[in-house]
C-alpha cells in the first residue's frame, strides 16, 4: 500500500514526514488513504508497545471509515489504537479516568444527559436568568456556539460579549451538575480545563499516546485546537493532522478553519499539500477553482478524463425549472452514461437573492 503512494509526491512526503505534519488535502486527494497508511507505519515503526496512537475525527461515520481502512491494513482499533470523535476522546481518555484527580468537580456517578434532561435543565436556567414567557429552546443553538467559541470562563470576553448568554450557560451547567449530569458540549470543554490545569495529566496522555492523528481538522473547533496545542506543542506529542480550509461547512456550529491554516504556517510544522484530485476530471477541477475565486494549484492526475460541464440557462418559476430538469436534463444525462439510475444522481439547488430587494435572482 505504501508503494502506491510513491506516484504522488505529496502523499509520499506525508508518509515520510518525521515531525509534526499538517496535510492540506483538497477534495478527492486521497487524504484518508494517506492518513491510514501513515498511521499503520507509525504504529509499527515509531511506537513501542504498550504505547499507542490516538486518532480523532469529526463524527462517528468518519471514525467507522477509518476503522474499516485500518482493518484492511491489519490494524485493529482498541488496545493500542484509539479511533473516535473529540467527544469520545475527551470522555474516555481524560474525564472518566481522571475527573477526580484533575479537580473537575463532577458529582460521583455522573452521566450524559438525555435530550429531555437537557431541555429540563435549560428551562430551569431560563427561569432563573431571563424569566418571562419566551421559549428557552430558541437560545439553545446560541448557547452552544457561545460555549464552544469562548473557552476561558475567567476572561473579559466571556463576561462582556453577551452577559445574558454567559449567565444562562452557567446556570444551565449548574442545573445539569445538580442532577449529576454533563452534556456533549461539556466533554471537550472539561477535557480542555483538566489538561490546562494539570501538567501531570498532559504527561499521562503522552505516556499512553505519543502520537496524535487528527482528521477533518477544519471542522473540529477551538476546544480540539486547544487540546492539540497543549498536548503537541507543549507536552511533546507528535501531531499528524489532515484537513482543508475550503471544505469547512460547520462554521455555524463553531468550526474555525483558520486554526488549521495557522497550524500549517508554524515553522516547527512540516506542511504537505496534496494537489491531485482523483475524483474529478481536469475541467471540473478547473471550474471548482474558478468558483473558489483563488488558484489552489489542484490538478487531475495525468491520464484522467477531462470531464464535462453542461450549462442550461433557464428563466421562469421554480416549477418550470424543475420540470425542465426532470424532463430534459436528467434523461439526457442518463442516456450519456449507461447504467446510471435516477437514484445515483444528486441535485443541489441554490437560490441567490438580491441583497437590495431580497428577491430571488
Amino acid at each position: 500500500m505504501a508503494a502506491e503512494l510513491r506516484r504522488n509526491p505529496g502523499q509520499w512526503a506525508a508518509y515520510n514526514s518525521t515531525g509534526h505534519c499538517i496535510v492540506l488535502a483538497g477534495p478527492g486527494s486521497g487524504k484518508t488513504k494517506t492518513l491510514t497508511i501513515k498511521l499503520a507505519r507509525m504504529l509499527s515503526e515509531d511506537v513501542d508497545a504498550p504505547r499507542g496512537i490516538a486518532c480523532i475525527t469529526y463524527n462517528n461515520e468518519c471514525a467507522r471509515e477509518l476503522e474499516q481502512r485500518l482493518d484492511a491494513l491489519g490494524v485493529e482499533p482498541g488496545g493500542r489504537v484509539f479511533i473516535g470523535t473529540v467527544h469520545s476522546f475527551s470522555l474516555t481518555q481524560i474525564i472518566l479516568p481522571y475527573a477526580k484527580l484533575a479537580g473537575l468537580d463532577l458529582p460521583d456517578g455522573f452521566r450524559v444527559a438525555t435530550l429531555h434532561e437537557q431541555r429540563g435543565a435549560l428551562q430551569l436556567a431560563f427561569e432563573r436568568v431571563i424569566g418571562g414567557s419566551g421559549n428557552p429552546n430558541d437560545l439553545s443553538f446560541s448557547m452552544g456556539n457561545y460555549r464552544r467559541s469562548i473557552l476561558n470562563r475567567d476572561s473579559e470576553q466571556w463576561r462582556t460579549t453577551n452577559p445574558q448568554l454567559a449567565a444562562l450557560v452557567e446556570a444551565y451547567e449548574e442545573e445539569l451538575r445538580a442532577h449529576n449530569l454533563i452534556d456533549f458540549d461539556d466533554m471537550p470543554l472539561l477535557a480542555v480545563k483538566a489538561l490546562k490545569n494539570n501538567q501531570w495529566l498532559q504527561r499521562a496522555i503522552l505516556a499512553k499516546y505519543p502520537i496524535l492523528f487528527v482528521d477533518e481538522y477544519q471542522d473540529l473547533g477551538r476546544a480540539l485546537h486547544s487540546i492539540v496545542m497543549g498536548l503537541c506543542f507543549s507536552t511533546g506529542i507528535r501531531l499528524f493532522a489532515v484537513g482543508d480550509v475550503d471544505q469547512s461547512i460547520y462554521g455555524f456550529t463553531g468550526a474555525h478553519p483558520d486554526l488549521l491554516q495557522r497550524l500549517a504556517e508554524r515553522e516547527d510544522v512540516e506542511t504537505v499539500k496534496l494537489r491531485f484530485n482523483y475524483r474529478c476530471g481536469s475541467r471540473i477541477v478547473e471550474a471548482a477553482q474558478y468558483a473558489l475565486g483563488e488558484d489552489r494549484d489542484y490538478q487531475a492526475p495525468e491520464g484522467a478524463e477531462e470531464g464535462t460541464i453542461f450549462f442550461h440557462p433557464r428563466a421562469g418559476a421554480y416549477e418550470q425549472q424543475a420540470n425542465h430538469l426532470f424532463s430534459t436534463v436528467l434523461p439526457a444525462a442518463l442516456t450519456r452514461i449507461p447504467g446510471v439510475l435516477f437514484g445515483d444522481v444528486a441535485v443541489i439547488y441554490c437560490v441567490f437573492r438580491s441583497i437590495a430587494t431580497g428577491i430571488p435572482i
